[in-house]
């Protein structure tokens, strides 16, 4: 089982305000299971990853964007830690922020289906991560990697998903260019 900490699901749930019916929904089921609302969990609480999935589908089921709205939520979760000042300041170019959410991600999972990413290729402008979602929808981590590169304000970031474990492939690994 993998277990994710509670601020990215108040996340999710944050962005899913627009779309109270299913944002009701998915929280009913993490209160019934929990005891806590979606806008109670803080980073010293620990969830099961099962829920972080149950919110991203709720939020994709809810947009009109569909699955991609879970690129969006991705591209925001890295600028909302830097705001709540959990991102060092020497982490000043795209390359080392990444290598820094191979660490967050150690930070922010736990449990013994958490495999700790693998970079396959370090280059400035050209990574190529093994990164697979423990218990959730990784469509999410394609939108954290571009996230991080766009919050240097580099335009034009593409993140091609080269294998995934949805299409039968062993893990997911991302190529991120800019």
């Amino acid at each position: 089982m993998a277990e994710i900490r509670g601020n990215i699901i108040n996340l999710t749930g944050s962005l899913m305000q627009l779309y109270p019916d299913v944002q009701k929904k998915a929280d009913d089921l993490l209160y019934s299971k929990t005891g806590k609302h979606w806008n109670q969990l803080t980073i010293d609480d620990w969830v099961d990853t099962r829920f972080w999935d149950l919110f991203m589908n709720a939020y994709a089921k809810g947009s009109i964007a569909g699955e991609k709205a879970l690129l969006t939520l991705g591209r925001n979760i890295y600028p909302t830690i830097k705001k709540a000042g959990q991102i060092p300041a020497d982490i000043d170019t795209p390359l080392k922020m990444l290598q820094f959410e191979g660490e967050g991600f150690k930070i922010y999972h736990r449990g013994a289906d958490v495999k700790p990413r693998k970079f396959l290729r370090l280059k400035p402008k050209d990574v190529l991560v093994d990164a697979p979602s423990p218990g959730y929808n990784c469509v999410v981590i394609a939108g954290v990697f571009q996230g991080i590169v766009e919050m240097f304000g580099v335009k034009g970031v593409k993140v091609e998903q080269t294998k995934c474990i949805k299409k039968g492939d062993t893990t997911c690994e991302y190529h991120v260019t800019w």
